[in-house]
């Protein structure tokens, strides 16, 4: 009995000895983070969806205001419980940080389908209302199924070299951003009206590399122009007039500088274009519709035998 006692004891001894032991370990790893310079834990945080940047504040005096000196945010929705929680953060986020620190990226991910674009909204105006945003701002990413009205206002940001859209609707179909070099569009929607032709990149005069997957364009438009005099690397694919492909559509290229071109499509859209695709270091055409025929011829072949 004196024993099993014995052990007990030896055995409550080791587990309260290792709890301590995990302690001491948590409090060096944290006093190795809360140990480095500014610079260095605000590069760190950089790096974090802003809620948890924002929730160091609670690690010690000195970790405290650090969050609104933050050069890069990052907001996600995924660890929010609804959208009206993760808006009101975002705002709480921007009127509480620093308006004196410079910030150079923005990335905002709602993957939740949202049912008004308030969201995306409030962001871009917070973004170009900021003189220590809109002037320094380099990358912009936005990824939300919604509405946005306001996005000509990007205009303003006259340091912005990367967008990326994802999944938005808009009216706006010109983007009037001269020191944009890269543009990633994905899955977005432009309703373009009655205009029976557009040229909307004809003002990004540095643009380099342009992404166009899965777009689609809603009205009368029937010539796309894509008119960059550095234009370096093309890549289309899926794109669509009102949902459908029609075969009078013309795509219209004036790239001059062009190195590398994609298009990957069921269908094959009518090209119009200046470049000279034998000085073009990559291109590749993939035409699905090929590979359907031959599937289709194969399979016939083992019907007549």
């Amino acid at each position: 009995m004196n024993r099993e006692k014995i052990c007990g004891r030896n055995s409550s001894n080791s587990t309260r000895e290792e709890s301590e032991k995990k302690l001491r370990d948590g409090e060096k790893e944290e006093d190795r983070f809360t140990v480095l310079p500014d610079e260095i834990i605000l590069r760190i945080l950089s790096f974090v969806d802003a809620k948890i940047a924002v929730q160091t504040s609670v690690l010690n005096k000195r970790c405290r205001n650090l969050w609104v000196s933050l050069p890069v945010f990052n907001f996600d929705d995924s660890s929010f419980e609804d959208v009206m929680v993760f808006e009101d953060f975002i705002d709480n986020f921007f009127y509480g940080r620093d308006a004196s620190t410079n910030v150079f990226d923005v990335n905002l991910e709602c993957h939740d389908e949202l049912e008004d674009g308030d969201l995306v909204d409030s962001v871009i105006d917070h973004v170009t209302d900021t003189p220590s945003i809109f002037n320094t701002i380099e990358a912009l990413k936005i990824l939300a199924e919604c509405v946005v009205t306001n996005l000509s206002q990007l205009s303003l940001c006259k340091s912005l070299t990367s967008l990326k859209l994802c999944y938005i609707v808009t009216e706006n179909t010109n983007f009037n951003l001269p020191s944009i070099k890269h543009i990633y569009l994905q899955d977005c929607k432009f309703e373009c009206g009655e205009e029976n032709f557009l040229n909307p990149f004809e003002n990004c005069v540095n643009l380099k590399t342009l992404y166009f997957h899965s777009c689609q364009y809603y009205g009368g438009i029937e010539t796309l122009k894509i008119s960059t005099p550095y234009l370096i690397d093309l890549s289309i694919s899926n794109f669509r007039v009102d949902e459908k492909f029609n075969p009078d559509f013309k795509i219209e290229l004036c790239t001059p500088k062009l190195k590398y071109f994609k298009y990957f499509d069921s269908d094959l859209y009518c090209f119009f274009t200046e470049v000279d695709f034998s000085s073009v270091k990559k291109y590749m055409l993939m035409y699905v519709l090929w590979l359907r025929i031959l599937i289709q011829y194969f399979i016939l072949l083992n019907c007549l035998k």
